[in-house]
């Protein structure tokens, strides 16, 4: 023991204290929003996406004045986007004229489009979508086929099957994992969702892994099946106060 120690007898604690504070500090860097921060999530459905943030905003006891959910326009990816860029907009300049509600940001410092590729694939015009939100400075949380992979990985697990070439199908996936129906109206989505909600950490964790599997395959993006949602899900998560984190 070098005689600094010796001196100390608290030199443990203090050594302690450095290796927790490297270790936040890392966690800090890698983290994809701070505490506190203001989002803006533009989905593309108008039932289900919406009503899943709704209730994975209530399981981390964030504000919901600070993050705002709302439908795209139109059921289109560039709709979506467009919306977004329109909303980021006007909530600048609400801020200018000083017309914001109480605690509301002057700003986002996060804004995503919640979108599927399948139609987009299908029709050709991915490739103006990922221009689009580049442009407009939107994050796009895409799922292929559609949303309801992301939904499956809570329900199902680590899966990469094969057969969810297109919406449809995934749909009926999740309608089959859960027995019911889980879309119809808000009501029941909120029952629905509900049910499996709380394993989002487990979904981030599979989501991960399906997309580390494509990449070892070398699929050329976007992988049929997989989702960024993931990445959304994980940044609302850093923005919440450290003791109220379901991911480290």
């Amino acid at each position: 023991m070098s005689e600094d120690c010796a001196w100390n007898p608290q030199w443990w604690l203090e050594a302690k204290a450095a290796s927790l504070e490297r270790r936040r500090r890392a966690v800090t860097a890698n983290a994809l929003a701070k505490p506190g921060d203001a989002f803006l999530i533009v989905t593309e459905g108008t039932v289900t996406e919406p009503v899943y943030f709704d209730l994975l905003l209530n399981n981390l006891q964030l504000s919901t004045v600070r993050i705002k959910i709302q439908p795209g326009d139109a059921s289109d990816p560039r709709h979506v986007i467009r919306t977004a860029e329109r909303e980021a907009k006007e909530q600048v300049r609400k801020a200018k004229k000083g017309i914001l509600g109480i605690n509301e940001p002057p700003k986002f410092d996060h804004v995503w489009a919640v979108i599927d590729t399948d139609v987009a694939m299908w029709q050709s015009f991915w490739n103006d979508v990922q221009q689009l939100a580049s442009a407009r400075k939107v994050t796009l949380a895409h799922s292929t086929p559609c949303f309801e992979f992301w939904l499956l990985l809570h329900i199902a697990g680590f899966t990469t099957r094969a057969d969810l070439v297109n919406g449809d199908i995934a749909k009926d996936a999740v309608k089959h994992a859960l027995g019911r129906d889980y879309s119809t109206n808000e009501e029941v989505a909120k029952e629905a969702i509900t049910m499996f909600l709380g394993k989002w950490p487990e979904a981030v964790g599979h989501a991960k892994q399906v997309r580390q599997h494509h990449q070892t395959a070398a699929t050329p993006p976007p992988a049929n099946p997989s989702t960024e949602v993931d990445r959304l899900v994980q940044a609302l998560n850093d923005s919440a106060p450290e003791h109220l984190r379901k991911l480290r």
